[in-house]
């Protein structure tokens, strides 16, 4: 195949202030679903990678799977004449990325709801609060940024003897339904009239961590929405300056770095760090786990987008699996069975380096491998694609509820399968 590789270079630069940074616009920028066939046709697409700057959102994995790429306005003839010389299908998914954004409703001075998204501030008070007014929270500053800012953790426990499930969001800073969903959750157990919610309240410490990356979170929020990683310099340049940031979930020291594209690249969106257990956040959060007895926590779940996903260990192979791989496999079951009857979202579920791609120093993975917590998972939100990492607000609820649902039936099979036990 005769390729023409000139490519696009995606200027995602942001406007500064004195005062405060002025959000990237994406006005007429599209977003494109690019068809990787096979074999060939993956080694060229990689190459992009190594020659030119472009905003490919999704890590390359194998053959046979799509790939969506932004690109602007003033760049989209000669993307897609690459495309179209590398004998690559694509469809265009999103005509104004812009537009799509504003339907993701901020609003930075209404209270704590599940109908817009919020800046940190807004989550972090209504944490507060809730901290505030139920004795059987226990809430606690577990470490801090790069930057200053704490890292929350919510505790919540009304029976002593109780077994534990953490909860754990927005470890990547552009996926914003993620801490509105754990939250959501988090409001669930408090405050729903639920019988089932108050059940499993009284039956189960829940602890609960909302904001892993509170940097990247407020980066997306001021500066860069596609922004991932965190907002540590990592000591590299490019052509651009600085390299800011590593992606926390490649950075725990489990088969770290032994697998995954982009995560040797310290400007990439991926880079997974110089070494395991570099970020301080990482390891605020890997302290906080270790300071619980052996045997107290049972389950481990992060919330993620998109693909709507229940993706199990191990994600640094594909060809080996936990030794009690089948019984998390119907407890993902369920899972995924409660959700979808919700509205319909379906959920796959399986071992993440068989069903996503295989990538190695996840947090899932360090919880199940180096922890033994018996149960872990990364649960891949809404949706699979239409609008991807860009949900709109006006689904946060839907989310939280089908979420809200397969959760109960999780837990349920869960203790069916002596994981409580």
């Amino acid at each position: 195949m005769k390729v023409l590789l000139v490519f696009v270079l995606i200027s995602l630069a942001a406007l500064a202030s004195a005062r405060k940074p002025f959000a990237a616009r994406y006005d007429n920028f599209k977003v494109y679903r690019a068809f990787v066939e096979d074999n060939e046709q993956l080694v060229e697409f990689k190459k992009i990678h190594h020659h030119l700057q472009v905003h490919i959102l999704h890590e390359i994995g194998g053959p046979n799977r799509s790939y969506d790429v932004i690109v602007g306005p003033l760049f989209q003839r000669a993307f897609e004449q690459v495309l179209h010389d590398l004998q690559v299908q694509y469809d265009i998914i999103v005509e104004d990325l812009q537009a799509l954004l504003d339907e993701s409703s901020v609003d930075e001075d209404a209270p704590m709801d599940w109908e817009t998204y919020h800046p940190l501030d807004v989550i972090y008070d209504w944490v507060d609060e809730q901290c505030d007014q139920h004795v059987y929270l226990e809430c606690q500053v577990i470490g801090h940024s790069y930057e200053g800012r704490p890292i929350k953790s919510v505790k919540l426990s009304k029976r002593e003897g109780n077994k534990a499930i953490v909860i754990e969001g927005n470890i990547h800073a552009m996926e914003w339904i993620s801490s509105a969903t754990v939250t959501y959750i988090l409001n669930q157990l408090i405050n729903s009239e639920d019988e089932e919610m108050q059940r499993l309240s009284e039956e189960f410490d829940w602890i609960v961590m909302p904001m892993v990356n509170p940097d990247g979170f407020v980066y997306t929020h001021d500066v860069e929405r596609l922004w991932r990683k965190n907002r540590r310099p990592n000591g590299y340049s490019n052509s651009s300056g600085p390299c800011y940031g590593i992606d926390m979930n490649r950075n725990f020291d489990y088969h770290w770095s032994g697998a995954g594209w982009g995560i040797e690249d310290p400007c990439d969106h991926w880079f997974g760090g110089d070494e395991p257990n570099s970020e301080r956040e990482i390891l605020a959060l890997q302290e906080f786990v270790n300071s619980f007895e052996d045997g107290y926590i049972r389950a481990y779940l992060a919330f993620h987008a998109y693909g709507q996903y229940v993706l199990l260990p191990y994600g640094h192979t594909n060809t080996e699996f936990p030794p009690n791989y089948d019984q998390m496999m119907r407890i993902a079951a369920a899972f995924a069975d409660a959700a979808e009857d919700a509205f319909g979202s379906v959920f796959t579920y399986g071992a993440s380096g068989l069903l996503n791609y295989v990538v190695s120093g996840a947090a899932k993975d360090w919880a199940y491998g180096v922890k033994n917590i018996p149960f872990t998972c990364t649960v891949e939100l809404r949706d699979k694609g239409t609008f991807g990492f860009f949900l709109p607000s006006n689904q946060i609820t839907e989310v939280g509820v089908e979420v809200t649902e397969g959760l109960k039936s999780l837990v349920a099979k869960a203790v069916d399968e002596g994981i409580f036990d």
